[in-house]
This record gives C-alpha cells, structure tokens and sequence, in this order.
C-alpha cells in the first residue's frame, strides 16, 4: 500500500495590518467556507495571480502567467522573473541574470537561455552571490576562475561538468583555391 504524501510544513510568514471591518469581512469568508484564515488569503491570492497575466508581445505570444513563472527551485524562479520588464527585476536579479547568461552552459540548455537546467541551478543557486562577486572582482587576473570554480561545485554534487571556458566556433574550412563569393555580385544594377 502506498503512503500518503506528507504535507509540506509551512515555512513562510506574512504580517499585515488591517482595520477592524477588514478583519471581520476575513473571520466571515474563513467561518462561511469552513477554511482557516489562512487558506481564505492563500486562495485570494491565488485568484488574484491567476486573473493578473503579463500581457503576450504581439499576436503570436501566449499571455504569461504566475504558472509560467513559478518552479519549486529559488534559482529558476530568481531567472525566469530576471528576465521579465514587467516583474520589475531588481538590480541584483538582473546581475544574476547577466551572469547566468554571460555564463550560460552552467544555466541553460544554449545561448539563447530559454530552457533553464534545474539540476545545475539547484546547486549553483545558492552561492550564486558567492559566484557574481568572484566574476567580478577576479575577471582582471582570471576571467573564467568563477566558471572553474562552478565547475567544481557541480563535480562535488556528481553532476556532469560543462566545458568551460568555451571554445570559439571554428570557421567552416574551405577548399584550396576556393573564394568567397559575394553575393551582392549576383544583384544586377
């Protein structure tokens, strides 16, 4: 027999101030539903989310939503919301972001940085502040001691190490005596 599913412990705590009539109107939603005050805020904010979508950029982008966004792992979530003007990023999310990118093999599937790699981001994620700075303050002496030392993070969780630094794309190898065509020269004028 399989076991249930045990319930995740809830970590995260909100204060707010409100009025008497507000309190009331909250009392009154939690005891005419049966809930507890707070699953009545859990759910008007779940609502709330669901019926505030980023708008699509033109005709052929689906509308973002909270879904779209949200993944249990902070560093996904952190990236997915650092690439977004709407979200407001803030400055620190959107070094992050230049960082990841600027170091994408360790964050993403490609340069374009459209699909994010959980398993790398989970164990990079939490130094990644420890990672910025190093980027940063070494660049001058070691541009890429932050991406060896990323490296390193991964080899300790057994994760596969990307190659770093990249290697420049070689250019396409011609054959003797071949040129390079313009191909201007076949507009005629």
């Amino acid at each position: 027999m399989a076991r249930p599913a045990a319930k995740t412990a809830k970590t995260e705590m909100l204060t707010i101030r409100l009025d008497p009539k507000t309190r009331f109107l909250l009392d009154y939603v939690a005891r005419l539903n049966g809930q507890t005050i707070t699953t009545v805020v859990e759910r008007a904010i779940m609502a709330a989310a669901s019926s505030n979508p980023i708008p699509g950029k033109d005709t052929y982008e689906a509308d973002t939503t909270w879904q779209d966004i949200w993944h249990v792992s902070e560093g996904v979530r952190k990236l997915r919301v650092a690439r977004i003007p709407e979200m407001y990023p803030t400055y620190e999310e959107e070094r992050q972001l230049a960082f990841a990118k600027e170091h994408w093999p360790f964050f993403f599937e490609d340069a374009q940085g459209v699909s994010i790699i959980s398993a790398y981001v989970d164990v990079l994620w939490p130094r990644i502040d420890e990672f910025v700075q190093m980027h940063e303050e070494g660049r001058s002496k070691d541009y890429f001691a932050a991406g060896a030392a990323m490296q390193e993070a991964l080899r300790e969780a057994k994760l596969r190490v990307p190659d770093w630094p990249l290697k420049p794309k070689s250019e396409p190898k011609r054959e003797p005596g071949a040129f390079s065509r313009d191909l201007d020269d076949d507009i005629p004028f």
